[in-house]
């Protein structure tokens, strides 16, 4: 046998739900096929879909796209290309919050902010992280309330606010400032 010494890493990337056949036939067809090409030319086949590796946990804790994208980082160094699949559909999928603003972004986003209540939902769910250099503002997790554990709840309550109040902020440039 052959001795292994390249690994050819593949991220999978797509909305989890909608895509879910369509990734298991890449899963049953082709990545088997893949992995048996890749052996007998010394190499090895490894793909990475993290449908069963982001535990509901790192969703509560504002990590999901951290994860997914730190993958497609180790990837993209330890393999070479392709390294990258994206599965599209009609629909873009979820658009997490930012889980960090640099603080000088964060500053005049928080100026820019009008509505009190707005106000309220950035002031709740962003705090400064002085460790960090420079500091950045990080969004809290979810599981600091109970009830935000609840996906509809969260989005309905504080994700589709909040993000429409950062966009309705960051729509002007900010060099006008």
């Amino acid at each position: 046998m052959a001795q292994t010494t390249r690994t050819f890493r593949i991220f999978v990337s797509s909305t989890f739900s909608d895509l879910k056949e369509e990734r298991n036939a890449i899963q049953k067809h082709v990545f088997p096929r893949l992995r048996d090409l890749c052996t007998q030319h010394g190499c090895r086949f490894q793909a990475i879909d993290l449908r069963w590796g982001v535990r509901e946990e790192a969703g509560l804790d504002q990590q999901t796209m951290k994860i997914c994208l730190d993958e497609v980082n180790r990837s993209q160094r330890a393999s070479p290309r392709p390294n990258f699949i994206v599965l599209l559909g009609d629909r873009y999928g979820w658009r997490p919050l930012p889980a960090e603003i640099p603080s000088g972004e964060y500053r005049r986003i928080e100026q820019r902010v009008t509505d009190e209540g707005d106000k309220q939902l950035l002031t709740t769910w962003y705090r400064r992280d002085d460790n960090a250099t420079p500091p950045v503002y990080c969004l809290l997790p979810r599981k600091q309330q109970d009830r935000f554990a609840n996906f509809a709840v969260w989005e309905s309550e504080v994700e589709r606010p909040l993000r429409r109040a950062l966009l309705q902020a960051t729509q002007a440039n900010f060099s006008d400032d």
